[in-house]
């Protein structure tokens, strides 16, 4: 029998959890139910059945215009001196989401992407050559970052010369999005917003004039039949949100997974013996630590899900990272396993939304392990450190990884 969408329980307040949500979670799911919270003002859905099917059903479960922050007036007047922000793949369904999605299929098709590896590995040893006489590095800013913001740029053939622009202006993005900020910071994070819309635009006129054969191209030339093509502004929204969540997932990702092994050596051993193990440790590492932690949905009917009616217009949370934690999927689902059996996680999501970018990701995170164990193989995490996470909800990355290793 359901209860009624009125019958509420999560009173916890979750934006403490964020360091380590697991717990959490793992109460969540034995309630058995999805469970309102106020603080965010969603249902939060736990478990990986419930997860799936609610992926499995955008008529139902809707993406559209679920991006919406909370401003200050000065925040928002900043904005208005941009562009209109208009909805993108993320946050829109049915031909709207297939306009800016369509464009991208051929570009990661398997053959695109394999295509890829040669200048990928390229990069990532230019950028190990930087650092690998010093003995130590800080994994996450001298390595994953740089290394997942000029892999997007070169697949959507941005030039590198404004890249630390690029960067800032892509975390000023994704905080004035979906962190909780001052005022001041707020205002701040809107002149990046800006400062990024106008160099974007500034490209698109630029290549519309120049045409060249990256996925920005792609996307400038797309028209689906019987749709528009894309407009300036939804050019802009969508090459900002793809820059920015394209690096930003794998760079949490590529951190997370490299912390998985060192902190327990037998594990980086273990693969460095046996480079084989890579892609399943990266799978595993998708699983165990997803770098995208949330998605938001809301309901176009009266449904019933997780043993709760709820009615149409309700908001709801997907918790992938508890999904891929839930013991009737994944046995042993908190023990990190390299060696794990099956492994159908949500990391990159499911259905129609199912992240388009994944094979590009899965790419990268295979060959920076790979770089490592051939050419650093004596790596070890640098003792007595306090590993800390960015505390935003959606995501979950290392802000920090100090590693050394054998000179």
């Amino acid at each position: 029998m359901s209860q009624t969408a009125d019958q509420t329980g999560g009173t916890f307040q979750i934006l403490d959890y964020l360091e380590n949500p697991y717990p959490l979670f793992a109460g969540l799911r034995q309630q058995g139910q999805i469970i309102f919270n106020p603080e965010i003002n969603a249902w939060l859905v736990s478990r990986y059945e419930d997860v799936h099917t609610i992926l499995a059903q955008p008529e139902i479960f809707s993406s559209r215009n679920l991006i919406s922050p909370q401003l200050s007036p000065a925040a928002f007047g900043v904005l208005m001196q941009g562009y209109p922000w208009t909805p993108v793949a993320i946050d829109s369904d049915g031909a709207t989401h297939q306009r800016f999605r369509s464009p991208h299929t051929k570009g990661f098709s398997a053959a695109r992407t394999k295509a890829r590896e040669e200048g990928v590995r390229a990069l990532a040893n230019r950028l190990v050559d930087a650092f690998i006489d010093d003995g130590h590095a800080d994994l996450v800013s001298q390595f994953a970052y740089p290394f997942s913001l000029e892999t997007i740029l070169n697949v959507l053939g941005i030039p590198k010369d404004h890249m630390a622009n690029v960067r800032q202006w892509g975390r000023d993005l994704t905080d004035l999005l979906f962190a909780v900020l001052p005022e001041e910071r707020q205002i701040i994070c809107a002149q990046g917003v800006v400062a990024f819309q106008k160099y974007v635009a500034s490209l698109v006129e630029q290549r519309r004039a120049n045409p060249e054969d990256g996925e920005l191209d792609a996307l400038i030339g797309h028209q689906l039949p019987g749709e528009e093509p894309l407009s300036i502004p939804e050019l802009i929204s969508a090459v900002m949100g793809f820059v920015t969540v394209g690096h930003r997932t794998t760079l949490d990702e590529c951190g997370s997974v490299f912390a998985l092994l060192l902190q327990t050596p037998s594990l980086w051993r273990t693969v460095s013996e046996q480079p084989e193990l890579i892609p399943a440790a990266v799978e595993e590492s998708l699983r165990y630590e997803s770098s995208t932690q949330t998605l938001t949905r809301e309901t176009t009917q009266e449904v019933e899900i997780g043993g709760v009616t709820l009615p149409a217009g309700a908001r709801v949370v997907v918790l992938l990272g508890s999904a891929n934690r839930d013991e009737k999927q994944f046995p042993n689902a908190d023990v990190f396993d390299i060696h794990r059996a099956s492994n159908r996680h949500v990391a990159f999501g499911h259905g129609a939304h199912f992240c388009v970018g994944a094979p590009l990701a899965r790419l990268e995170l295979r060959v920076a392990l790979e770089t490592f164990v051939q050419r650093i193989p004596t790596l070890r995490i640098v003792p007595n450190q306090q590993l800390t996470h960015t505390p935003i909800l959606i995501f979950r990355g290392l802000q920090k990884l100090e590693v050394e290793w054998d000179r």
